[in-house]
């Protein structure tokens, strides 16, 4: 796996938590671009924070995380520990909750719903040195 995808329960249906078609469009971005995706639901926080320390270092280039409004001290001092790179994902309305801080956030995406989850994955691509390979997509990082 070179990209995770770790995102909050929101009582969403789909392939943990994500739209199937989503879910389908992201493996064929980073599938275009040499790359694999794995999507993980977490319940909580700890299960967030578990996660993250197991994809952390484990053959995993780029996070994109959607810690949901949940998010607490536990989920910030495991993000500080985080040592690649990751954008935060909010696929509803941004102003329910504060971005994390993580030394190693990226960006943040916000309020674009699911469809956020793709402009992320654009712009870890390109972080990435990918951009060429997927979609012709260029979001200008």
């Amino acid at each position: 796996m070179s990209i995770a995808i770790l995102t909050a329960q929101h009582g969403r249906s789909g392939i943990n938590g994500l739209p199937r078609e989503v879910v389908s469009q992201l493996a064929g971005r980073a599938s275009q671009a040499g790359r694999t995706i794995a999507v993980r639901g977490c319940r909580d926080v700890a299960e967030m924070v578990e996660c993250l320390r197991r994809v952390d270092g484990k053959g995993t280039e780029f996070l994109l995380l959607d810690p949901g409004a949940r998010a607490d001290d536990a989920l910030g001092a495991a993000l500080e520990e985080v040592r690649i790179p990751y954008i935060e994902v909010h696929a509803d309305d941004v102003r329910a909750h504060a971005p994390s801080i993580g030394r190693h956030r990226l960006d943040v995406v916000d309020g674009y719903g699911a469809q956020g989850y793709l402009l992320a994955l654009s712009i870890a691509l390109e972080h990435l040195g990918c951009a060429e390979c997927e979609n012709d997509v260029h979001v200008g990082t």
